[in-house]
Parts: C-alpha cells; sequence; structure tokens
C-alpha cells in the first residue's frame, strides 16, 4: 500500500492533531477586519452587524476535505494487509463514526458555519495485496459513508474509495458507487495502490468513471513522493503531501489524462501544492520543451483545487492563476480540529478577494461540481 507511515514519532504526529505542522497563516490587514488572519474569531461569538465583514463571517460554507475513519474500518485494512504503520495516523482522532464523535464534529461545523462536509476515507483506501479482500473493505466502507450521508443529508456527502491497483475489482465497484449508493465521486490517491497516475493500466479506470462525469478526488498518500529527502526526515506531511498532489497532477497531465476522459472532473487538494507558484515554469515546459500535449495552464483550469493551505497569499495566487471558479473551501478535518477548522474557513472570509469571489470559494464552486444547485442542499443548514 501507498500510504505512508506516522511521521511524527507520537501518538497523534505534530502536536493534538496536526500531521508534521500546518502552513503558516497570512498576515494581510484589511480595513475593518482581523489584521491576524490566522487567528480564528470566538465561534461562540455572533459577529458585529455593523461591521462590513459581518454578512460574509455568517456565510455557511461547503468542507471539500474532510474524513472519517472508523476505527473497524482501519482493523478491517490490517486485516487485509495494510501496514499498520500506515493506518496509525488515522486512530485517535476524534473521527470515528460513533455518535460521540459526530455531535463534536457537528459542533464545529456550526462554530465554522460549515453546513457540507464531502468525506473522503483516502489516503487509508483498500489497497492490500489480495484482490478479493481489498474489494470486500471497499465496499464494506463505501456501504458505511453511504449510510452515514442518508443518515444526514444536511451535513454529509461522501467520496467512495476503490480497490487499486486492482483494476477488475475497481471497475466493479464503479458502478455500485455511482449507482445503489449514490457517492458524490471518487477519492484516490496520488499513488493508485501503487501506479503512478499517469499509468496506462489506469486508462480503463478512467474510462468508466468518465461514462460517469465522474468527480475524482486525488489525495496524497503520506509517502513523502517516494523521496528520502522527504522521508528521511519525516517531512511526508510537512512539505510532502503538497510536493505529491503537484507531482500525481503533472503525471495527468503527461498523460493527457484530463483531455483524454474529458468528462472527469479533477478536485486535488490543498491548493495544488505549489503548481499556482510554478505556472510560468509549467507553461514555458510545455513551450520550449515540448514537456507536456497541451498547455498546462489551460488544462489545469479545467480542474478545482481546495483551500486546506490556511495561507492568505497562497489563497490569492491559487485564485489569480488557476481561477476563483475553481477553488474549494476544505479543512482536511481531522488534522485541523477546533480553532483551526474554524481558520480553514475563516480565512477565506477575510480574504483580499472580492465578495462573489469569496462566496464562490465558500459554497458557490462545490455547489456547481456536485450538483447541488436548486435541491435546497448548497447553503447548508
Amino acid at each position: 500500500m501507498a500510504t505512508g507511515s506516522d511521521p511524527g514519532g507520537s501518538s497523534v504526529p505534530g502536536g493534538t492533531f496536526g500531521r508534521g505542522g500546518a502552513s503558516g497563516p497570512g498576515s494581510t490587514s484589511l480595513p475593518g477586519r482581523d489584521a491576524d488572519l490566522g487567528s480564528a474569531p470566538d465561534p461562540d461569538s455572533a459577529p458585529d452587524p455593523g461591521d462590513p465583514g459581518s454578512v460574509r463571517a455568517r456565510a455557511t460554507a461547503i468542507d471539500t476535505h474532510a474524513h472519517v475513519y472508523p476505527a473497524w474500518y482501519l482493523d478491517r485494512l490490517e486485516e487485509i494487509g495494510v501496514d499498520p504503520q500506515s493506518t496509525r495516523i488515522a486512530r485517535g482522532l476524534g473521527a470515528d463514526s460513533t455518535g460521540q464523535d459526530l455531535a463534536e464534529r457537528f459542533r464545529w461545523m456550526d462554530r465554522a458555519r460549515v453546513g457540507l462536509q464531502v468525506l473522503a476515507v483516502t489516503p487509508q483506501v483498500p489497497s492490500g495485496p489480495d484482490p478479493a479482500s481489498s474489494l470486500a473493505a471497499a465496499r464494506e466502507v463505501n456501504d458505511h459513508y453511504a449510510d452515514l450521508v442518508r443518515g444526514r443529508p444536511d451535513r454529509f456527502l461522501a467520496y467512495g474509495t476503490l480497490p487499486l491497483p486492482h483494476i477488475r475489482e475497481s471497475l466493479a465497484e464503479i458502478p455500485r458507487i455511482f449507482g445503489e449508493l449514490g457517492m458524490a465521486g471518487v477519492s484516490v490517491t496520488t499513488l493508485a495502490g501503487g501506479l503512478s497516475l499517469a499509468s496506462s493500466e489506469l486508462d480503463p479506470v478512467w474510462e468508466a468513471l468518465d461514462e460517469h462525469g465522474a468527480v475524482v478526488n486525488i489525495h496524497p498518500t503520506g509517502c513523502g513522493a517516494r523521496s528520502p529527502m522527504i522521508t528521511e526526515h519525516r517531512l511526508e506531511w510537512v512539505n510532502g503531501a503538497p510536493v505529491e498532489d503537484a507531482t500525481a497532477t503533472l503525471h495527468l497531465l503527461k498523460a493527457d489524462v484530463p483531455r483524454r476522459f474529458p468528462r472527469l472532473r479533477f478536485h486535488i487538494a490543498h491548493l495544488g501544492g505549489d503548481l499556482p507558484f510554478l505556472a510560468q515554469r509549467i507553461e514555458d515546459n510545455y513551450e520550449d520543451w515540448n514537456a507536456f500535449p497541451a498547455s498546462p495552464n489551460e488544462v489545469l483550469r479545467t480542474m478545482w483545487f481546495d483551500a486546506a493551505n490556511f495561507h492568505t497569499p497562497s489563497l490569492q495566487l491559487a485564485a489569480a492563476t488557476l481561477g476563483a471558479s475553481q477553488i474549494l473551501a476544505g479543512s482536511d478535518h481531522p488534522y485541523f480540529q477546533r480553532e483551526k477548522y474554524v481558520r480553514a474557513f475563516h480565512y477565506v472570509r477575510r480574504a483580499p478577494l472580492s465578495e462573489a469571489d469569496i462566496d464562490a470559494v465558500l459554497t458557490g464552486n462545490a455547489a456547481a461540481l456536485y450538483g447541488l444547485e436548486g435541491n435546497g442542499r448548497a447553503g447548508g443548514r
């Protein structure tokens, strides 16, 4: 399995909830708003109606990057041959599907004014060595996620998972994910059970997902992009995760997957890593060295990128480079909880973007991506 091990050496790496440290908050000061964009307001206090940001502060958000990790499922992964070191990072976070954990989750969603969370079990994927048991585990957790959505359709959407790298078994589960279970899309890791997303072995999977017009979430594994420079220094979740995000997306572009399967809608985690920062360099390599089959910048602007980054200048850069219409609010819960969960949406509400762009990032873009407009769910609670 490609999932990385606990990089922090403690029961919960990087502190109480973090995976080795979060990106630092921005410090841009805006008139009439908090100068410290990294510190979330008291979530129990109502915004001041006289504050020009008060309407925005009350705006409901859709959190497109969140996880639920049932203990029974993590046990199941280990039973099918997944390394216990890779499941360790998902344990003890208050991210189970028990009534107690869900009640606490909903409490902080309310404080952050989040209406819906889109759940994904990645990177805890059912990629055991045996195809049959991997498929069985995928079906179990997909059924469980679908039950969570059916139980609280006002609070949850969910991505399905696939038993990659087992192609036949993944193809068997795809129709069930979109038919019987009615899920919002699928979430796969940057190394699909050990396969590059550029691998031709995945073409049948892309084709099947394309037939459903699927949203495909790409999430890092925690393997540090298989680089000793990252893994030997326990940086898998510090900078390794965004390196994976960007590199896997470039693999997709190299293999021309978005253009060969044009109905796929890719949702990339963490603002796409360093892609916005390197956009011109990447484009120059296309223009001058034929490094890609099509303009990377044009293709990237057809993808979506969640804002689980929390650094205001990075959000500004991504919006300017990729288009504000392609940015989705996201938290990476449970790795950012309580006040830092509130911050994940506060930093968007306080960002120096237009009111229309902030509304789009908070709710509008996700509502359009998941087909929520007009069914009463786009605005959440």
